[in-house]
């Protein structure tokens, strides 16, 4: 009986360990696509395209369009990096206030179209919601979204990525699940989603 018992022990726990690992590679499978898809993304469809930071050294570009990337879970477009006067504004970093416009859709492996998008304070955005029939006058405003890096609660990624921006900056922040809201259901926002924040700083306060 007690050699029973071990076996039917020893049983769960070999069991147990199998679904673990299932979970965990259903889990890497899904983080290693949004990987592979956004970084083709970029290369490939996203216009303009776009080059690693990496392959900068290596561009017959006199003015490169680039991405910089964090890890493999982090991207960031700085559409406005070239901008005549930009490098006399003030350059975001950790702990300074700054006001946003913004838009944040679920990412799916192409431009992201109105019907992916879960939150918004662009006016223009907002009507294009309206237009559709959809009632945003108890979900969205038109008020800028201040944050402080480092102390608001916002979403990873973000406060990574938009340390060196500078005032004024048009961004784009493309995230795996992993540096945006992991296993949670955010609202409209599935589990284990891939996102994309287009941004415009509209002021940075030291």
């Amino acid at each position: 009986m007690k050699h029973f018992r071990l076996i039917h022990i020893i049983a769960v726990i070999v069991a147990a360990a199998l679904i673990g690992v299932g979970c965990s590679n259903e889990n890497d499978n899904t983080l290693t696509s949004q990987q592979t898809n956004i970084a083709n993304y970029l290369k490939s469809s996203h216009q303009p395209r776009l080059i690693p930071e990496s392959e900068l050294s290596s561009s017959l570009d006199e003015k490169p369009e680039y991405y910089v990337q964090w890890g493999l879970d982090l991207y960031r477009y700085i559409a406005t990096m070239y901008e005549e006067g930009r490098d006399s504004k003030a350059e975001v970093a950790m702990g300074n206030t700054l006001s946003l416009r913004y838009s944040a859709y679920i990412f799916t492996n192409r431009t992201p179209a109105i019907d992916a998008l879960y939150a918004t304070n662009d006016e223009t955005m907002i009507a294009q919601l309206e237009s559709a029939g959809l009632n945003t006058s108890y979900e969205w405003t038109t008020d800028p979204y201040v944050i402080t890096l480092g102390t608001s609660e916002i979403v990873q990624g973000l406060e990574t990525a938009l340390v060196g921006c500078r005032e004024g900056d048009t961004v784009e922040i493309y995230m795996t699940y992993e540096q945006a809201y992991g296993k949670d259901f955010i609202g409209m926002v599935p589990s284990k989603s891939a996102v994309v924040w287009y941004i415009d700083i509209l002021s940075v306060t030291k």
